[in-house]
């Protein structure tokens, strides 16, 4: 169990990471929280990698969270009120396309809201964990079965929710280094996204739970 200054220096030390894609140091941290000392982040940074939260890619180099990390802050950010965001006046379900594609660009990730055809796999493989070739083949047999999969999810999940699967939570082999968020409204609207681990969760969760409600509020 962390406690709270534990916490604290993860959720941080997660959010950082999801921004600039490059291990996080504890210089850079004890630069954001008051009165406390790198070396104190550094005994913090040996607990988190102990409970397989973070990990240090290289001896002398900063820390990147591992799946249990971006698990711990999805979890907070689910349990928040929605915020607005300024994709909010684009959720309107006539305005799918435009939703699934600002999110693509945006965030970096492939969507797909409604039957629409997934936007957005130029926009994600420019991202740094698609430079080595593994993960883009291992996306690439995850499209090869989209439609089969995305029965599968859609047949996974109860009306009006979403889920987030991170990396080896998902079932499905070529998901199992990814992120997938997927739900759908009380009687239609299904919508999938797709993207590395390293995701916008906090701000894209918002805009999917807005776009849920638009969907509920036309039946």
């Amino acid at each position: 169990m962390l406690d709270d200054r534990e916490q604290s220096v993860l959720e941080l030390l997660v959010r950082e990471y999801i921004k600039t894609a490059e291990p996080i140091s504890s210089e850079k941290i004890a630069r954001r929280v008051r009165n406390v000392s790198s070396a104190t982040i550094r005994n913090i940074f040996s607990n988190l990698t102990e409970e397989d939260y973070i990990e240090q890619p290289h001896v002398s180099g900063g820390r990147i969270p591992r799946p249990r990390a971006y698990r711990f802050l999805v979890d907070r950010i689910t349990g928040q009120e929605e915020t607005s965001t300024p994709l909010q006046k684009l959720t309107h379900p006539e305005r799918s396309r435009t939703v699934q594609e600002e999110i693509a660009r945006r965030f970096r990730v492939v969507s797909c809201f409604g039957e629409l055809m997934p936007f957005g796999f130029r926009e994600m493989f420019e991202e740094p964990e698609f430079a080595g070739q593994d993960l883009v083949k291992e996306f690439g047999r995850f499209l090869d079965g989209f439609e089969e999969f995305r029965d599968d999810y859609a047949r996974s999940i109860a009306p009006d929710s979403f889920r987030v699967l991170i990396g080896e939570e998902n079932t499905i082999q070529p998901a199992r280094h990814i992120s997938i968020i997927f739900g759908k409204g009380e009687e239609y609207g299904f919508f999938f996204i797709a993207g590395p681990m390293r995701m916008h969760y906090e701000e894209i969760i918002p805009i999917v739970k807005i776009w849920q409600k638009t969907v509920n509020r036309m039946i």
